[in-house]
């Protein structure tokens, strides 16, 4: 019983993990490569798709995220105080 259950959990839980955001220290852009760290106006000389502001709970900015659309997957580049600290590639 114990096995069955557990087969079913991990049969289940797979397409989900399959689905996260993943984060990583680098995305390539052509030959451009950007790194958590670089400025902010190495992200925006890219041209991103979208922009969002980020806000902290008393509605203040607490930076920007750029989206840029790739084929199959969306890059979001976070910058905080003109600096690259996350970027995430989040399935279509």
């Amino acid at each position: 019983m114990r096995c069955t259950v557990l087969l079913m959990l991990v049969l289940f839980s797979t397409p989900v993990w399959s689905q996260a955001v993943q984060c990583y220290d680098s995305e390539r852009f052509g030959t451009i490569l950007i790194n958590v760290g670089d400025s902010e106006r190495r992200v925006l000389e890219e041209e991103p798709d979208r922009e969002v502001r980020l806000e902290n709970r008393f509605g203040a900015t607490a930076g920007w995220r750029y989206d840029f659309y790739k084929r199959g997957r969306t890059i979001q580049i976070y910058v905080r105080s003109g600096v690259v600290y996350r970027i995430c590639r989040v399935p279509d």
